[in-house]
């Protein structure tokens, strides 16, 4: 979008305040308010807003000035603020060279690398998952306990405010598909259409605000925690994924058994080969892994199939072929799972990784069936997931081996952090050992 066209836009929606938002490392938003004049004038497009990088994690107190520059292409009139706007922004430093810390910068360098493979378009289409509950009131009030799915009103409790959050995506210009109360007591889903893979990232971070802003509007708490409830369903962020050439979908072969090409395979078998380090970023908080524990819907094993929901990645039933990866949750940085999945995939196109299809259920196999069919467990803890990225070279080399180390590095004294605490259950478990 050219300055004429936000001018214009501005001045009809009569805009006073522009947002100028942008995600740090740990995929945290961050934002800026401009008065819609000094965005004009001041000429904030083209040279940008300063800020103290150091107090965003993404540069040396010695060196912390950086710049946030608008991406025109992002402006936006705000569904849930009059007469404001929205633009995200890249990081850059003083020199207006890229913030290598920048996870959008990240993501945009492994869809360069996916186009150079002649592949010119990425779509991806997230699933979000999330938990809405009233203050003081907890979950003890609404559907029956892990019988939630697809409730209707007035057991599904929260549909008004649902449905205000999916008319206000429709308006910002995203294709709801639709929204429904998820398996859990008052957790949701809304699903979108598939959309460019950077405008899928710049979506599941702008879902979020949008949901919190609409929370507290309807004085209700909104949680994307992977586990917030012991005995009930987990968040997940699902994506589907498709790649295309000349307007093509590669990943459909109508001969096929399972409607999938060659090339899917490899991408999947390059996911899957990945799997465990990249459950780093898919799985990026310690309370992620009380979500993917056995015989649950979230999958612990790093097998494909085609209905199969044990299996990390699955292949939907519908006409269109796309493939489903399911372990994420909506704490993940989304800018840089989806870039580790690009990387992953590229690689198993490249190396010819295959993975056999495992259409049994997983929990139901014995351990040595298991370990005949090469299937590996995700990690267990964050901390298992941060040394096999560390591991893993792929990976590291694609987003960067300075972002990879602080994350470790920031993620590791998370951990620490988490395991210096004592909890009730440490009492209740070894008051009296």
């Amino acid at each position: 979008m050219k300055l004429d066209s936000i001018a214009e836009k501005i001045e009809k929606n009569n805009i006073r305040w522009i947002q100028i938002h942008f995600t740090d490392l740990m995929g945290r938003l961050r934002i800026v308010h401009i008065p819609a004049d000094r965005f004009l004038e001041d000429t904030v497009l083209e040279d940008g807003v300063t800020f103290d990088g150091y107090s965003v994690g993404v540069a040396h107190i010695d060196k912390s000035d950086m710049i946030a520059l608008p991406d025109p292409s992002t402006f936006l009139v705000l569904p849930d603020h009059e007469n404001e706007a929205r633009v995200i922004a890249n990081m850059y430093n003083t020199s207006l060279k890229p913030c290598k810390l920048d996870p959008r910068f990240i993501l945009q360098k492994a869809v360069e690398e996916v186009k150079k493979k002649g592949y010119e378009y990425i779509g991806f289409s997230p699933e979000m998952e999330f938990y809405v509950l009233k203050e003081n009131e907890g979950w003890k009030w609404g559907t029956e306990h892990k019988r939630g799915y697809f409730s209707p009103p007035p057991l599904d409790e929260a549909k008004d405010y649902r449905r205000t959050l999916s008319e206000s995506l429709q308006e910002s210009g995203y294709k709801v598909k639709y929204h429904h109360h998820e398996a859990g007591r008052h957790q949701h889903e809304i699903e979108v259409k598939e959309m460019s893979v950077k405008d899928a990232a710049d979506f599941c971070i702008y879902f979020k605000y949008l949901a919190r802003t609409y929370a507290y509007n309807y004085n209700l708490l909104v949680t994307f925690m992977p586990k917030p409830f012991l005995e009930d369903a987990g968040n997940g962020m699902h994506v589907h994924i498709t790649l295309y050439r000349k307007g093509r979908n590669i990943f459909l072969d109508e001969n096929d058994e399972y409607k999938l090409s060659q090339t899917a395979r490899y991408f999947i078998g390059g996911i899957l080969e990945h799997a465990r380090s990249i459950a780093a970023l898919s799985n990026s908080t310690v309370n992620s892994y009380k979500r993917l524990v056995p015989n649950c819907e979230a999958p612990i094993y790093t097998v494909w199939a085609r209905y199969n929901r044990s299996a990390l990645i699955r292949i939907p039933a519908k006409k269109k072929v796309d493939i489903e990866i399911r372990n994420a949750d909506p704490a993940a940085n989304p800018y840089l799972f989806y870039a580790a999945i690009l990387h992953a995939g590229i690689d198993g196109i490249k190396k010819k990784i295959m993975f056999e299809p495992a259409e049994k259920n997983v929990y139901q196999m014995s351990n040595r069936e298991i370990k005949d069919n090469n299937i590996k467990r995700l990690p267990t803890n964050l901390m298992e997931a941060l040394e096999e990225l560390e591991k893993d070279d792929v990976i590291k080399r694609g987003l960067g081996k300075e972002a990879i180390t602080l994350l470790i590095d920031e993620k590791k004294k998370e951990w620490q952090r988490y395991m210096g605490m004592i909890t009730s259950a440490d009492y209740e478990l070894y008051f009296n050992c």
